[in-house]
């Protein structure tokens, strides 16, 4: 293994997110999810219904590419999709109670993957790291090209275009 001291910080966190990316996809793998499914039951589970519009809006997609990913989450039990009372050409889409039990699931994926990198640390160097990543984390935020902006439209504005394989 190379000498760590001289390791720098930008490359430090380059290769803890790659690691825990790849423990990540691993997980989603195993409860036969890929990323932007999950994200988009996590996005339900927080926002209760949504017209598939508003979904594909919050998600960062194309309303087409929505579809093809609620046909598989439908599919699959985890999502519902609901006519509008007011509106019959709105689709509400909504978590059954699979897929509520499916964000059950990837909680405690993220849970299991914090006690990964948590591994031999202390409660205070526990509370001292993310306090640290979270100056970071604003420091980033305060720099001219974020500068004003809340964190979700940071993401917006930062997120990669999404490929066809993501849903």
């Amino acid at each position: 293994m190379q000498d760590t001291k001289d390791v720098s910080v930008f490359i430090l966190l380059f290769q803890i997110q790659h690691l825990s990316r790849y423990h990540a996809m691993k997980r989603l793998e195993e409860l036969e999810l890929k990323p932007g499914q999950a994200g988009i039951l996590f996005t339900l589970n927080v926002e209760g219904v949504l017209s598939q519009r508003q979904l594909a809006e919050k998600i960062g997609i194309t309303p087409p590419s929505m579809t093809v990913a609620l046909r598989k989450l439908e599919e699959r039990g985890y999502v519902l999709k609901e006519p509008d009372g007011r509106d019959q050409r709105i689709i509400r889409i909504r978590l059954s109670e699979k897929g509520k039990k499916c964000v059950e699931d990837l909680k405690k994926v993220m849970g299991d993957m914090e006690e990964i990198i948590y591994q031999g640390m202390s409660r205070e160097e526990r509370l001292l790291l993310k306090r640290l990543l979270l100056e970071m984390r604003k420091s980033l935020m305060d720099s001219k090209d974020f500068k004003g902006m809340d964190m979700c439209s940071i993401m917006e504005k930062t997120r990669p275009s999404k490929g066809p394989n993501d849903f």
